[in-house]
């Protein structure tokens, strides 16, 4: 886990420095193509011409040391005093030419368009509002008196440099966020250490979302299905960091109270006290995500609901699992509000924790049958190499002691040691048993292990495993365990490599030869597939001296088969 998520963090650092290297090379490009400018074209400063050429001269020295630095390995992301460095200097060159009339008036938009990608909306807005105020007072400050100066002009270019401004600093703020987001989704959709738990994994990614949108809470109520329904509840809290990994039991009564909303319906809310009267019209809104239309939900039910959480912003979407699992993420502030976007990219998160629940689920099931088979290799083993001798070495010492009899001296010596082989072989039979007494044996084991592997595939990817069997004595011990893994395999590569939503399972005994098939239902107009044979399987196969092929059915089945001598 720590791998991938520093992965991720190394990849996001390098996109920022080369961001920042892009901008520190830019500045340097428009340093020096101003000097040369100025210099091509020597009328356009016609007062203070000296001052003007030494204050670009060391912008430009400047400039380049900033872009050398840049690519430096260490290069940090840009600085924020650097983007108001330049803000500053392109008020002080435009006072220097002509005003408000000066050709130099773009390079604000530069420093609008650094703001904007590497801080954001907010800083881009802040940036284009100075540089206006800046452009419109140092302009006119400094214009040219008389019939020289150009009101025309001069307004239109400061609705000019507002306008593009604020375009820039909107689209670079929604660059920045559609980053953030990203980064979060690979944040949450990142390989977990199944040793924590489900719940620890969902809890660290309520603390992430909650400090992504900078809310009081992030709240997961669940609805797990039972006789009678659990509910569950988890809690990222400001005040509480890392409580969110504890599930909490709620009342039926409590928990149907937050869950009263639609279970497709998508919502937020804000109460505004100096506004409420329009709050009905902008502080709310419903959407529902299976019919990608408004739904039709009232402002007193979020209302109500968010009074309930004792919230002035609310955020809520649904959540579910495959298993039936069903509930709803709430996200809570005391300030601000939200919008459909934040509808659109919650309920992306709600599905992304939903797969990691269920492949942290199937990962457990995975250990658990590792474990399973393990405790039958080891219960095998014992048996062959530790009971079975004992065994022989206790029917010696008992053939022993009759070839002794009961008048030998050493009689008693010897039933000491036929009492304590014999407690030795009882320990190490119950303890074999315990070991196996979760696995079964033989062709039994086999139809069990794959009707859950089917459980599985139907539960958490939607395919439907028909299965059949026709078993003997024979199908036991390794051969058993080889063939649960051949269909595994199989099973594994139909979810991989195909988007087939049925398929089979044969486990057939017959004429001393185990056959295995599994097969997967073309959909009609599918390309046909190039002839291919799983290596995997062929090589467990080849290994138990059998056979592997595969063929293609007339009721659209692709088949892989698998013969076997018993």
């Amino acid at each position: 886990m720590r791998g991938s998520v520093g992965n991720a963090m190394h990849r996001s650092v390098h996109v920022e420095a080369v961001d920042a290297r892009m901008l520190a090379l830019m500045r340097c490009v428009l340093a020096f193509s101003a000097f040369a400018i100025i210099w091509i074209d020597p009328l356009e400063p016609r007062r203070l011409v000296g001052l003007t050429y030494g204050s670009l001269g060391l912008y430009c020295i400047y400039s380049a040391i900033l872009a050398l630095l840049a690519y430096r390995a260490d290069w940090p992301p840009p600085a924020r005093a650097l983007h108001w460095i330049d803000v500053a200097f392109y008020a002080y060159l435009v006072a220097l030419t002509e005003g408000t009339s000066s050709i130099f008036f773009q390079f604000f938009l530069f420093a609008i368009l650094a703001a904007s990608f590497s801080r954001g909306f907010r800083e881009g807005f802040l940036v284009t509002g100075a540089s206006v105020i800046l452009f419109l007072t140092v302009g006119v400050l400094f214009a040219p008196a008389g019939d020289a100066f150009e009101l025309n002009r001069t307004l239109i270019r400061g609705v000019y440099l507002f306008a593009f401004g604020y375009m820039i600093a909107y689209w670079g703020g929604y660059e920045s966020l559609l980053k953030r987001r990203l980064r979060l989704l690979q944040e949450i959709n990142s390989p977990w250490n199944p040793r924590l738990g489900v719940s620890h994994a969902v809890g660290s990614n309520l603390d992430r979302l909650r400090e992504f949108y900078e809310g009081d809470s992030c709240i997961l109520v669940l609805q797990r299905q039972s006789a009678p329904p659990a509910y569950y509840m988890q809690a990222a809290s400001r005040q509480k960091p890392g409580a969110a990994t504890i599930a909490n039991p709620l009342t039926e009564t409590a928990a149907q109270a937050q869950l009263r909303l639609p279970r497709t319906v998508a919502a937020y809310y804000y109460h505004d006290p100096a506004g409420s009267w329009s709050m009905k019209y902008r502080g709310f809104s419903a959407y529902d995500l299976e019919a990608q239309s408004r739904a039709r939900l009232s402002y007193a039910e979020c209302e109500t609901l968010a009074n309930l959480l004792d919230a002035r912003a609310l955020l809520t979407v649904p959540y579910a699992q495959r298993d039936g699992t069903m509930g709803r993420i709430f996200l809570t502030a005391a300030y601000g509000g939200f919008s459909h976007s934040d509808i659109d990219f919650l309920a992306q998160v709600s599905s992304t924790i939903a797969t990691v629940v269920e492949n942290m689920h199937m990962m457990e099931e995975l250990i658990t049958q590792a474990a399973e088979h393990e405790r039958l290799t080891i219960s095998r083993d014992l048996h062959d190499t530790s009971i079975q001798p004992y065994i022989g070495l206790k029917l010696s010492l008992e053939a022993l002691q009759r070839a002794a009899g009961p008048d030998s001296p050493l009689a008693q010596p010897i039933s000491e040691l036929v009492a304590m082989a014999g407690m030795t072989l009882r320990a190490l039979r119950d303890y074999a048993e315990t070991l196996r007494e979760r696995t079964p044996m033989g062709g039994e084991f086999l139809v069990a292990a794959v009707r859950r592997q089917a459980e599985r595939l139907a539960r958490f990817y939607g395919v439907e495993v028909e299965g059949t069997s026709k078993l003997s004595a024979q199908l036991q011990g390794r051969l058993a365990a080889e063939a649960f893994q051949m269909i595994s395999e199989g099973l594994s590569n139909i979810l991989r490599h195909t988007e087939a939503k049925r398929a089979f399972v044969s486990i057939l005994c017959e004429n001393s030869q185990l056959v295995l098939k599994i097969g997967d239902q073309v959909h009609s107009g599918a390309r046909a597939l190039e002839p291919f044979t799983p290596r995997s399987i062929h090589e467990r196969s080849k290994a138990l001296g059998g056979v592997a092929r595969v063929d293609t059915q007339p009721d659209g089945y692709t088949v892989v088969q698998v013969t076997i001598p018993l």
